[in-house]
């Protein structure tokens, strides 16, 4: 007996405005003028100026790296704090999988077993627009050393991940924000609750099955 996988499902995400795709991998110089150029145009600056060529540069390592580490999509959302004081960095990736489950309540069981035994954070289970998911909630607590004479920094970074089962049990999407703005991350996980939301399946079509 031969079993036929099927192809991994696509999706659609609706973002903020805010938010700038990052291209995955490495990027030539006229792809850093054009991230560059997006970056000015969300503070509304006519010209990129060095803040947004620095950021493109910035910007174009994560995409490089989170493509090594296998996402199929990285986008970067750049915000001013509720109260105007702070810029805020909220960082998405998406992560396609393979799957092969039985049902979306089968894998919802099976996510909530494997993520309350690792015991990485807060486990939830949630029902989005696309359909029914668990979400991780995750905090780290890390220090970097920067500078002469050398200064040690606490650092913290959030993260809020959805696990998404598609309806016809091929796909498993992982969808993460990540910030290190501990001040404003009740006002991120509201805005994140919301890019959840524009979570969306594709249709299938003849040439994926």
């Amino acid at each position: 007996m031969v079993t036929t996988m099927r192809q991994p499902r696509g999706f659609n995400l609706v973002l903020p405005e805010q938010f700038v795709r990052i291209p995955l991998g490495e990027l030539t110089e006229d792809g850093l003028r054009g991230l560059a150029a997006e970056i000015a145009g969300v503070f509304q600056v006519p010209e990129p100026d060095l803040g947004a060529v620095a950021s493109a540069i910035t910007l174009a390592s994560v995409g490089a790296g989170a493509a090594a580490g296998g996402a199929s999509h990285v986008s970067a959302g750049i915000f001013r704090s509720t109260d105007g004081e702070r810029p805020l960095l909220v960082l998405l990736s998406a992560y396609v999988m393979a799957s092969g489950h039985a049902s979306v309540q089968a894998a919802i069981s099976g996510l909530l077993e494997v993520h309350e035994s690792r015991q990485a954070g807060l486990v939830r289970t949630v029902h989005l627009d696309s359909g029914p998911a668990v979400t991780v909630e995750a905090r780290e607590d890390s220090e970097i050393t920067m500078g002469e004479p050398a200064e040690t920094y606490e650092l913290t970074q959030h993260s809020l991940t959805a696990w998404i089962p598609d309806p016809d049990g091929t796909t498993l999407v992982a969808l993460s924000v990540m910030s290190t703005n501990t001040e404003d991350w009740l006002d991120i996980k509201d805005l994140t609750e919301g890019i959840f939301d524009g979570f969306f399946w594709q249709p299938r079509g003849i040439a994926d099955d």
